[in-house]
């Protein structure tokens, strides 16, 4: 008994560290990175949605020196992860699935994106830290969630509509001499 209470201790030691998949970035924001190679971009997309997250739009370089930045601080090397964009509506006109708008910033790689397949649709970081894009269904891999940006800004709204309603009573009961 002794010795399998001692093989469960030892078990994480041996298989190597948990790397954390939630993470908060400087300026607030939460991330889940999921490094998995198991999800296609499909799968991708929903597993973000069942945590009230969206798959991530990489749409300005500040947003991707962050990324850039978290990943490399747990990754050696960059494990392959789906972001949001993709070209499935018109082809080459990529756009971000969680917010419909058509790319301004990107980080392609060499040769990309590349058009020997023409079912490569869906755009990941590749392990060389710039973006690819491959089949949507048929390639497995990790996946970078963010905040739901919508709901993000709702919130921000109802807050400031909050505070607004708050001040309105605190001025008004002032003025009209109800507190002390």
């Amino acid at each position: 008994m002794k010795c399998i209470a001692i093989l469960v201790l030892l078990t994480p030691l041996v298989t190597g560290a948990v790397i954390k998949k939630w993470h908060k970035s400087d300026d607030g924001s939460l991330y889940y990175v999921e490094n998995e190679q198991k999800f296609n971009w499909f799968e991708a997309l929903h597993e973000c949605a069942r945590k009230n997250m969206s798959l991530i739009a990489i749409d300005r370089y500040d947003r991707h020196f962050q990324i850039d930045t978290l990943i490399r601080s747990l990754f050696p090397t960059s494990p392959p992860f789906w972001i949001a964009g993709h070209d499935m509506a018109v082809d080459t006109r990529y756009q971000w699935a969680t917010t419909g708008e058509i790319f301004t910033f990107t980080n392609w790689g060499q040769g990309q994106p590349g058009r020997s397949n023409n079912n490569e649709h869906c755009i990941l970081i590749w392990t060389t830290w710039d973006w690819h894009d491959l089949p949507c269904t048929s390639s497995k891999l990790g996946f970078i969630c963010e905040e739901n940006r919508l709901l993000k800004a709702k919130s921000r709204e109802q807050d400031q509509d909050d505070l607004r309603a708050l001040a309105k009573t605190f001025i008004w009961k002032n003025y009209n001499g109800n507190c002390n």
